[in-house]
């Protein structure tokens, strides 16, 4: 029997391996943003928008990672030792890291992998050196895998592994299923969902006015809204589409337009912080302002009545109150906490977009509250991004 059998033979391998790969599934999608900590609801933002090829990274990491830790796991205790160090436990045996002779050595690798990948959700070139890592680590350590022959397995034994391979893939699956609230670049869907509420009535506020993620347009217009001088190139990126204005303005049908129009003359789904202006458009299509914000919003309603033709009125609408809640987070952020305070019957438009995806109870959670919080904006907060 290979080595491979009789790897997969011992269950302590299947043991550690489903253990260790959802240990680190579950890791890494928190420091990619994909979950908040239950009980305090801290979550980490992740500035771009998360596509297919970040989370085969995540899988592929995870399962390379368990593996490596399963196969030193059954080395440790399987294979005759060279060294009575590297044979003891405990604090003795943390003097064989650096000692090439004996399994431990390799916790070394895993250990620097699973650092480089700890910081590198931004930069693939660390991404591709932790697993790198990983693998030369898994290399050495299978040079040492030295299995000694022992009777053949019952057939309980690969009853037992199928079923650990299938919790692994409904592990897979479960995790999956939670990712596929995060966006557009996973599921292909159309809207994001709701806002994570914190129970923090400050934070709740910021989290519903003003986005810390890209929306699910955002990488095939190749956006970026991770800093001001980004959500100014971004806001030229989307006013190239807008009708009229846009030096590539897209082209609607008269169904299209009607919409647009819809969309656009609804009072305050506009940038009126800027320039004063009530509505998007004139009951022609016609722009209201020539304003950078008031141009971009007007390429985005057409882009997504063009290629995202299932969604909503209201749907657009919610899209384009997010990138005025990012032009204008302070005013924004006001005006919720504000709205909140009052009756939901007196809600502007922008409010009552913003709010559209809560719950009833969060709802009401939130206007509690209101009645009974004070809201600063964050002081750090810019009065408006992007020129008019």
């Amino acid at each position: 029997m290979n080595k491979i059998q009789r790897l997969l033979s011992y269950d302590s391998f299947w043991y550690w391996f489903a253990g260790t790969t959802a240990i680190a599934l579950l890791l890494e999608t928190f420091l990619y943003g994909m979950w908040a900590l239950p009980i305090v609801g801290y979550q980490i933002s992740f500035l771009t928008e998360r596509t297919t090829l970040d989370i085969v990274f995540v899988v592929v990491f995870a399962i390379l990672f368990g593996f490596g830790t399963a196969l030193y796991h059954i080395v440790r205790q399987h294979t005759a030792t060279t060294c009575t160090v590297g044979g003891g436990s405990g604090i003795l045996a943390l003097f064989t890291l650096l000692c090439p002779v004996c399994p431990i050595f390799f916790l070394g690798w895993f250990g620097l992998s699973a650092t480089v990948m700890a910081i590198s959700p931004y930069f693939w070139g660390l991404r591709l050196l932790s697993v790198l890592l990983l693998l030369v680590g898994i290399t050495l350590l299978w040079k040492k895998f030295a299995p000694k022959e022992d009777g053949q397995k019952s057939m309980s034994h690969y009853v037992f592994n199928h079923l650990t391979i299938t919790l692994i893939i409904f592990l897979f699956l479960l995790n999956q299923s939670m990712i596929i609230g995060i966006g557009h670049a996973i599921t292909g869907s159309t809207m994001s969902g709701g806002v994570l509420m914190t129970g923090d009535f400050a934070k709740d506020v910021v989290a519903l006015v003003t986005p810390r993620e890209l929306p699910f347009y955002g990488s095939e217009l190749g956006l970026d809204m991770s800093n001001m001088n980004a959500i100014n190139v971004s806001i030229a990126k989307l006013g190239v589409m807008a009708p009229q204005q846009g030096s590539k303005p897209i082209q609607l049908t008269d169904e299209e337009m009607e919409r647009y129009i819809a969309i656009g003359t609804e009072p305050y789904v506009t940038c009126e912080f800027c320039c004063g202006v009530k509505t998007l458009v004139r009951e022609d299509g016609s722009p209201t302002c020539a304003c950078a914000h008031s141009i971009a919003m007007r390429g985005t309603a057409a882009y997504l009545i063009k290629n995202y033709p299932n969604m909503t009125n209201a749907e657009i609408a919610y899209e384009l109150m997010r990138q005025k809640g990012l032009y204008f987070p302070i005013q924004m952020q006001q005006r919720m906490a504000s709205a909140l305070a009052g009756e939901k019957s007196d809600f502007l438009p922008d409010i009552k977009y913003l709010t559209m995806n809560l719950t009833d109870a969060e709802l009401t959670d939130l206007k509690k509250q209101a009645s009974s919080s004070g809201f600063t904006p964050e002081t750090t907060a810019p009065g408006m991004v992007g020129g008019c």
